[in-house]
């Protein structure tokens, strides 16, 4: 993958997002390498118009008597993404024509392989490798929390701190190697005291990285919603009208739910798992096997959902059974709905909120699956709950993002370095230098990880063509 011949090949690809079928959109092809702007040149209709860096407009040549507009954005390496000649060409049209544009183009040059443009920036020093984690991770993100802290990762804040722990075991380590290569001298290079008061510092800035950082990884995961309530509450309806689709079956008739079905529902900045639970009762009914594995089942799902809500029929007279069954629902957060509103009128509907609300003690969110009403609202509120819930939620401003790969590194690092405190008080100066030199190491790692075509493959296969 990494070999010194395929570094030298110029590699094309579309790296936006493919229109649907029989629809027009604007699409990038991007073209990286020492040929690059040699083959957009060749390509175009006016190849004297071509510049080697800025903007220009004009005709690509998809076959004789058809050609195509196009904007042609040209970077000249080393200013560029990839350090090399980069050309991207923004065209607009539809996606078959995309398609037969990158034929042409890749019958001159090589189809780039997954992840090979961000692969291309790395080794030629224009990003870290924790930087190229984080394209990947930008690209992949299905919420804002995950876009948020992959940004982090990108702006290269973890680098820049773990870079300035390293420099700070490197200063320590030149101290107390002075001391072993002039052992004779009346010098005192440091002191014990203040060896070990370094080693100490060091050991709680690595800890503080560990326990106070965001992990990606626990991002990645959708987090689930739960639709719960008595039978024939609204909870169907309200699920597909959340979806989009009918995933769930609708009927006047009580218990048509058998199962937890769950759905994908796009949220304001992102998606979560959302699913409807079979309608609750009041306690297990003797007898009834098949009712007991349903309400179990809902329980359970609710029990890990991030969010729960507790569906009300808004016309209903009496509650009690509503409230009952409330203490069974056990979930990080419930957010109360009422449903079926489009059946009041203005004023009953006011009415029937505030009774809920001084039945249940708490504010419930008027909605109609029918008429839409509410569904806006609910879904605005569900993202903001949602996202207070995921981990580091409205506090992760000022945290960093590590992901499993950097957890790795400085726990390696953090294990020498607390051995090192006892072997300086011992006086055992050069088994400390090595346990320092060890940690060092395992640091610099966290950015530019010693490199084989295993590990570059790893890293690099999670990532889409053209990115």
């Amino acid at each position: 993958m990494v070999s010194a011949a395929s570094m030298q090949d110029t590699i094309v690809a579309i790296s936006s997002a493919v229109a649907p079928e029989g629809t027009v959109a604007e699409a990038i092809l991007r073209i990286s390498g020492p040929d690059a702007f040699e083959v957009v040149r060749a390509m175009r209709t006016d190849p004297s118009a071509c510049r080697r860096r800025g903007v220009a407009r004009g005709a690509l040549v998809l076959e004789e008597g058809l050609c195509v507009e196009a904007q042609v954005y040209s970077f000249p390496g080393p200013c560029s993404y990839t350090g090399e000649d980069l050309a991207e060409l923004h065209v607009t049209a539809p996606a078959c024509v995309i398609e037969r544009l990158l034929d042409r183009f890749s019958a001159h040059v090589r189809p780039a392989r997954p992840g090979e443009f961000t692969l291309r920036a790395y080794l030629n020093g224009k990003i870290d490798l924790s930087q190229a984690e984080a394209v990947a991770e930008i690209v992949s993100g299905s919420n804002l929390c995950q876009v948020d802290a992959a940004q982090k990762l990108l702006a290269g804040r973890l680098g820049a701190t773990v870079q300035q722990i390293r420099n700070d075991i490197l200063d320590l380590l030149s101290l107390l190697e002075a001391g072993m290569d002039f052992p004779s001298e009346e010098i005192e290079f440091i002191t014990t005291e203040d060896a070990v008061r370094r080693v100490q510092g060091i050991v709680e800035r690595l800890e503080e990285l560990l326990e106070g950082s965001i992990h990606y990884e626990a991002l990645i995961d959708l987090p689930s919603v739960g639709l719960c309530g008595l039978p024939n509450a609204g909870k169907s309806s309200l699920l597909n009208a959340l979806l989009g689709v009918s995933r769930s079956i609708v009927s006047d008739r009580e218990s048509t739910t058998r199962d937890v079905l769950t759905g994908i529902c796009e949220l304001p900045g992102g998606r979560c798992a959302l699913f409807d639970c079979a309608g609750l009762t009041q306690g297990e009914i003797p007898g009834d096997l098949l009712g007991s594995l349903m309400r179990q089942a809902s329980l359970e799902a609710l029990r890990a959902a991030s969010l729960a809500l507790f569906c009300v029929d808004a016309g209903k007279a009496d509650l009690t059974a509503d409230r009952n069954i409330l203490q069974d629902v056990s979930s990080k957060q419930v957010l109360f709905v009422a449903t079926k509103c489009d059946m009041l009128g203005d004023s009953q509907r006011a009415g029937r909120l505030a009774m809920l609300e001084q039945t249940f003690g708490l504010p419930f969110l008027a909605t109609s699956a029918v008429a839409g009403m509410g569904l806006p609202s609910l879904r605005q509120v569900i993202a903001d709950q949602v996202i207070r819930n995921m981990p580091g939620g409205e506090q992760q401003q000022d945290r960093f993002t590590i992901n499993c790969r950097h957890r790795r590194h400085v726990e390696q690092a953090a294990a020498p370095m607390r051995d090192a405190a006892g072997q300086i008080r011992a006086g055992n100066i050069e088994i400390a230098a090595l346990l320092l030199r060890s940690a060092c190491e395992s640091l610099r790692q966290v950015e530019s990880e010693t490199i084989d075509e295993a590990i570059l493959e790893r890293i690099f296969a999670k990532f889409c063509i053209g990115k």
